[in-house]
């Protein structure tokens, strides 16, 4: 929705927010978040009942004027359409929090991109840098062209494939995937539909295998994968998901503190707000659980002494346990390693934070491999543009929220 033209109908009208509110039934919140862009893809409901009470005649307008090659109606806003187009496509499985999605408009187009061009993308990235509500929106995107739209399906709950066997989990994930496709789906055919599979890193070799079967069953599906590790999917387009910049993490951060607690003042913390997102390497999962704990711990103690990491979390029933806090991220990570990564990481948090090249301090190739396995499980940053000065060489940076949480070595980072 446009932040001009919808403030300019208000204003033409005369009404107040508050009156558009009680009028329209749509929280005065709601209204702000339209009019400064903070809502990208708003539900249609909501929209139409703002329209009823500011222009009617253009709802109408939308519903019935005449269209283009393109099925694009004649002289209509394209920013309009989008929210006044068709409906979302058939949806099965978990939805993605009703929350606003800020700084991914980009990143969703490229996503929906490659979902269109590829029959399976594999989306990756840190944990908590918001994979799944990226691919949830471009799979949205997507399914809305799709005869059976999107099928979702989490597999953050199937035990690790080291707990129960491969052949185990190959059963559970199969049975979770059937429940949300439903029989006439699991029975295979030329279907068109997204499949989500989501939080797929501890499942490696279940997640090519369910791929291979999905595919062999219905040849007409597009794949979606999301994991902070990919699966070795031969063919699959990788996308990884990175986290957000600073002006659109302290963005996030004041609109999440807003909400938890709407009397906080944050106005003139803007550096101390853009330490914390730095602080935690600007992963919106972390800095909405800071934006909760504004609540009821100070900012500056947040900031004091690199704590806040240790203090982030949320009880989400809903929300697997890796997904609760900090540091059973940081856990759920590293257990999917073993010890000697472990050793190496506590190694290069211990260095120097801005690190000289630590490819200089690794005797042998075995600790390279270790290296580019952190790396590979999105638990150092790697910069990979060319450097000269280092030699051509990639860099490695642990993330700056992994060094909080390993600073205290265990117990302070434990299993969940």
């Amino acid at each position: 929705m446009t932040e001009n033209l919808l403030l300019r109908l208000r204003l033409r009208s005369g009404l107040t927010q508050e009156e558009l509110s009680d009028s329209s039934g749509i929280s005065v919140r709601t209204i702000r978040n339209f009019e400064r862009g903070a809502i990208r893809r708003p539900r249609r409901s909501s929209v139409e009942m703002l329209l009823d009470v500011l222009d009617p005649e253009l709802k109408e307008r939308l519903h019935t004027a005449a269209v283009d090659d393109l099925a694009t109606p004649v002289g209509m806003a394209t920013d309009w359409l989008k929210v006044l187009g068709p409906e979302p496509g058939v949806w099965r499985g978990g939805r993605p929090p009703r929350s606003s999605l800020l700084g991914r408009d980009a990143e969703i187009a490229e996503l929906g991109r490659r979902l269109r061009d590829q029959q399976v993308v594999v989306v990756t990235g840190m944990g908590g840098a918001g994979k799944s509500r990226v691919a949830l929106a471009a799979a949205e995107e997507a399914g809305r062209r799709l005869d059976e739209g999107v099928a979702v399906v989490g597999l953050g709950r199937v035990p690790r494939e080291h707990e129960t066997g491969p052949g185990e989990a190959l059963r559970l994930a199969g049975e979770a995937v059937a429940r949300v496709l439903g029989t006439r789906l699991a029975e295979g055919g030329p279907h068109r539909l997204v499949v989500v599979l989501d939080d797929t890193e501890h499942l490696p070799l279940t997640t090519a295998r369910l791929v291979d079967r999905l595919l062999a069953r219905l040849p007409r599906a597009h794949v979606l994968v999301t994991a902070r590790r990919p699966p070795g999917l031969i063919g699959a387009s990788l996308y990884e998901v990175a986290p957000l910049d600073g002006d659109t993490g302290v963005e996030l951060l004041r609109s999440r503190a807003a909400d938890a607690c709407p009397e906080l003042d944050l106005s003139g913390c803007g550096e101390r707000l853009a330490a914390l997102v730095g602080l935690l390497d600007g992963l919106p999962r972390l800095i909405e659980f800071a934006a909760r704990r504004l609540r009821t711990v100070s900012l500056d103690l947040l900031l004091t002494d690199d704590r806040a990491p240790r203090l982030l979390g949320c009880d989400d029933p809903a929300a697997p346990e890796h997904q609760r806090s900090a540091g059973a991220g940081l856990r759920w990570s590293l257990d999917l390693l073993d010890a000697s990564h472990e050793r190496l990481l506590r190694r290069l948090a211990r260095g120097p934070v801005a690190g000289g090249d630590v490819l200089a301090g690794l005797t042998d190739a075995a600790d390279v491999g270790l290296l580019a396995d952190l790396a590979d499980a999105c638990l150092l940053q790697v910069d990979r543009g060319e450097r000269p000065e280092r030699g051509g060489h990639y860099g490695y940076r642990p993330l700056r929220h992994v060094r909080a949480l390993l600073a205290d070595d265990p117990p302070a980072v434990t299993a969940p």
